[in-house]
């Protein structure tokens, strides 16, 4: 069940003999991808585990003493999408963390879909929790100015750069974009030549032990 107002998040749980500890939102994609989203894991870098406070890499290996943990479910994000070759087909992948649409470099970023908030670090969309049941989108103008861009970029620490008249915030269950061919960077992964994409949330896809 996603996260309810004045519902408590999480359920505590025994620490699991079999844990799992993943160091990236990628390394998390690739857990539920593979089919294995029933065993027990946790994440100790990335924008799920900033997202849910967990700052140290070292707070939850195994030989950590405290015997009990808190098990949280997480949702995940469903990616469709094409290339600009017309006869390839359409391909999938999961996200945990983020994705972003740019054209050749950050700078030229334009579209950020968010499982977390949290991109490249920054307070992107400070509303978005992994568990809320949508996704979060910042569409950024495309005539906005590199000064104005770059503040906005800086404001990003602590999530100050909203509202702003040329970045626009929304959330849905499932959201497409299509335009001309940009790279996609899909949890720090980049993929080329992505000119469709159609994102569908995975609600309560995973469980973290936190």
């Amino acid at each position: 069940m996603t996260i309810r107002k004045l519902v408590t998040y999480g359920t505590s749980a025994p620490r699991p003999s079999d844990l799992i500890v993943f160091g990236s939102d990628r390394e998390i994609a690739r857990h539920y991808e593979s089919g294995n989203s029933s065993k027990p894991c946790t994440v100790t870098r990335g924008s799920i585990a900033q997202s849910l406070g967990i700052r140290s890499q070292h707070a939850h290996v195994s030989t950590h003493s405290d015997p009990q943990m808190t098990k949280v479910e997480i949702d995940l994000l469903q990616i469709e999408y094409r290339t600009e070759r017309p006869k390839d087909p359409v391909l999938h992948l999961v996200v945990a963390g983020s994705l972003s649409i740019q054209h050749r470099s950050p700078l030229s970023t334009f579209l950020i879909l968010s499982n977390s908030g949290i991109f490249r670090g920054r307070d992107m969309l400070p509303r978005a929790h992994p568990n809320d049941g949508f996704v979060d989108v910042l569409a950024i103008d495309r005539n906005i100015n590199i000064r104005q861009r770059a503040l906005a970029w800086h404001r990003s620490k602590t999530g100050s750069h909203l509202p702003h008249p040329q970045l626009r915030v929304s959330r849905a269950v499932e959201h497409q974009w299509s335009g001309r061919p940009s790279n996609m960077i899909a949890d720090g992964v980049l993929i080329r030549d992505v000119a469709w994409l159609k994102c569908t949330v995975l609600a309560d896809a995973l469980s973290i032990y936190l």
